[in-house]
């Protein structure tokens, strides 16, 4: 008995601990470019532009625990053409890298949770010329879902995603 009523009080603390930690489901809920090497001459920089969050294809995530540390499912891409490799996390922040393998660019994520939502900051870098050069760099916003899914077979703009 006394274990059930433990159980139960700590039930309503449950929803607030999810809320603490960057573990869970995200989906992207708005963007901003701050630099890229194909935009045309005077393009404005800067303002975000909010996202459907019912469109097929979102920038949507799963961070879950691997052992001591958090690792993230790109939901997006598939394992045969993308490596994604977790380089530092912790309960509030998360830094990863997600590569192409065809082409070697890698797409640099800094993560961590903003309030209620998540902020990643991203750069791509790709090899030309046999150097490292930054082809863009943008920011996301990401809201919490209590789930995200692949929905189908993958296609050219990646894996359709359903997140509620």
């Amino acid at each position: 008995m006394t274990r059930i009523l433990l159980l139960l009080a700590m039930l309503p603390s449950a929803p607030a601990l999810a809320a603490d930690t960057i573990e869970g489901f995200w989906q992207d809920s708005a963007r901003r470019i701050l630099f890229s090497r194909a935009a045309p001459p005077g393009y404005s920089y800067g303002a975000w532009t909010a996202l459907d969050l019912e469109q097929t294809y979102p920038a949507a995530k799963e961070i879950r625990r691997a052992g001591d540390a958090l690792e993230v499912v790109d939901l997006n891409f598939d394992d045969e053409n993308y490596v994604v490799r977790t380089v530092k996390s912790s309960e509030q922040s998360l830094v990863f890298v997600r590569t192409v393998k065809f082409t070697g660019c890698a797409m640099h994520h800094q993560c961590r949770l903003d309030g209620v939502g998540l902020l990643c900051s991203l750069q791509n870098v790709c090899p030309k010329d046999g150097k490292s050069v930054v082809d863009w760099r943008g920011e996301e916003r990401y809201v919490r879902r209590a789930q995200c899914a692949r929905d189908g077979k993958v296609q050219a703009q990646g894996f359709p995603v359903k997140c509620n």
